[in-house]
C-alpha cells in the first residue's frame, strides 16, 4: 500500500512538471506573439504616421518652384488626367497615389470644368480639396456701349479666357447660336455689361446671356414706355436706342435726344443723323463728307423718312430707358458743343443754324 501510493505521489508529481513546462512553453508562445503584434501595430502606426505625413504635411515640390502652377479640367476629365496634368506642370507627385487620395477623401466622383489655380507650396490633401471645391479661375468680358455686333464678335473670338467650339462663328450664324428667332437680325440684341463666368467656358455662355440679358431689357422698357413714345414695336424702341447711343454719351442729354428723334417721327421729319449713315457706309474710314450724306441706302436717314432698317449698335441700357421714356420737350434740333461733350437742343431751325455757326463751324469742325 505505502508503494502504491508511492507511485502515484511519483506520476502526479511528474503530471505537474509537465503540465508547468506547458505553461511555461505557452507563456513564451503568448510573450512572443505579443512582441510580433506589438511590432506589426508599431509598424502599422509608422505607415500610417508616414501616410499622413506625405498626404497632409508634406508639401508636393514643384520643379522650378513656380510661385503657382494652372491646370485646366476639361469636360469629361478623368482624376488620373488631372493628376497625370499635376505631373506634366512639374508637381513631383505619382499620378497613382494623387488618385488615391482622391478616393480615400471620397472627392473622385466630379470635378467642375475651369482652370484651377493652385499654389506652391500645397499638400496633396489642399491639391485635393482645391479640386474638390469648385474654386475655379473666373475671368471678366465687357461688351461696352455702342459697339457693333461684328466687332463684339472679334473680340469674343479673340478672347483667350473663352473656349471656342465653333471657330466660324459669325453674323450668320450667331443668332442661331444664341437661339433667337429664324431671321433676326443681330445688331443690337447683346446686352452691353460685364460678364463673369470661369476662365475656359465656351464662347456660348456669354453670347447667350447677354443676349437674353437684352431681350429682358427691351421687353421690360417697352412695357413701362411712355405714351408719347412715337415707335409702335419693341424692335423699333430698339433701333431708336443705337441711335440715342450713337449721338450721346452724357446721361443728362439721352432723354434729350430722344424727344427730338421722337418729336421728329411724330411730325415726319427726316431724322437726318450721322451715325446711321456711316453705318450704311462699308469700310467708312471715320470722316463723313456732304457726298455722304446725299448718297441714298437704306441707313441714310438724310434720304429717307423714319428708322434705319436695324439698330446701328448694342445699345446700353441707360439708352434703352432714354428711347422708352423721352422728355416732354419742343426740341426738333441738336449739336453738339465743340469738344465739350455738351449738346445744344434747338426749338426752330433758325435757333439750330446759329448754334452750329457758333459751336461747328467758328471752330473749324
Amino acid at each position: 500500500y505505502e508503494i502504491r501510493l508511492s507511485l502515484v505521489g511519483s506520476e502526479m508529481c511528474i503530471r505537474d512538471r509537465v503540465v508547468l513546462i506547458q505553461l511555461r512553453v505557452s507563456m513564451r508562445f503568448v510573450v512572443k506573439l505579443l512582441a510580433a503584434c506589438g511590432l506589426v501595430a508599431v509598424l502599422a502606426f509608422g505607415l500610417l504616421g508616414g501616410a499622413y505625413y506625405y498626404v497632409n504635411v508634406r508639401p508636393v515640390p514643384f520643379e522650378g518652384n513656380p510661385p503657382e502652377v494652372v491646370i485646366k479640367v476639361d469636360k469629361g476629365s478623368t482624376i488620373r488626367s488631372i493628376a497625370n496634368s499635376l505631373k506634366q506642370a512639374g508637381a513631383d507627385v505619382d499620378p497613382s497615389i494623387l488618385t488615391r487620395a482622391f478616393s480615400f477623401y471620397d472627392q473622385d466622383k466630379s470635378v467642375h470644368v475651369g482652370y484651377y489655380r493652385i499654389p506652391n507650396p500645397s499638400t496633396i490633401r489642399e491639391i485635393v480639396d482645391k479640386f474638390a471645391s469648385g474654386d475655379v479661375i473666373m475671368s471678366k468680358f465687357t461688351l461696352v456701349e455702342g459697339t457693333e455686333t461684328a466687332k463684339f464678335l472679334t473680340r469674343i473670338k479673340n478672347s483667350e479666357d473663352l473656349d471656342h467650339a465653333d471657330p466660324d462663328l459669325d453674323l450668320k450664324t450667331v443668332m442661331s447660336t444664341v437661339h433667337a428667332p429664324e431671321g433676326t437680325h443681330p445688331e443690337g440684341q447683346f446686352a452691353t455689361d460685364t460678364f463673369v463666368f470661369a476662365k475656359g467656358s465656351p464662347d456660348t455662355l456669354v453670347l447667350r446671356r447677354a443676349y437674353r440679358e437684352q431681350q429682358e431689357r427691351i421687353s421690360k422698357a417697352w412695357e413701362t414706355r411712355s405714351p408719347n413714345v412715337a415707335v409702335k414695336s419693341p424692335y423699333e424702341l430698339l433701333i431708336l436706342a443705337s441711335i440715342i447711343e450713337k449721338e450721346t454719351g452724357q446721361n443728362s442729354d439721352r432723354a434729350l435726344v430722344s424727344s427730338v428723334f421722337n418729336n421728329r417721327l411724330k411730325r415726319g421729319m427726316l431724322l437726318q443723323t450721322d451715325p446711321t449713315v456711316t453705318y450704311g457706309i462699308e469700310n467708312f474710314d471715320g470722316k463723313i463728307t456732304k457726298k455722304h450724306l446725299r448718297t441714298d441706302h437704306p441707313y441714310n436717314t438724310y434720304t429717307r423718312l423714319g428708322l434705319p432698317p436695324t439698330p446701328i449698335c448694342n445699345p446700353g441700357l441707360a439708352a434703352i430707358e432714354a428711347a422708352a421714356h423721352p422728355a416732354d420737350t419742343d426740341y426738333l434740333y441738336f449739336v453738339a458743343m465743340g469738344k465739350s461733350g455738351q449738346t445744344k437742343f434747338s426749338k426752330t431751325l433758325k435757333e439750330h443754324n446759329a448754334a452750329v455757326q457758333k459751336y461747328l463751324r467758328s471752330q473749324g469742325l
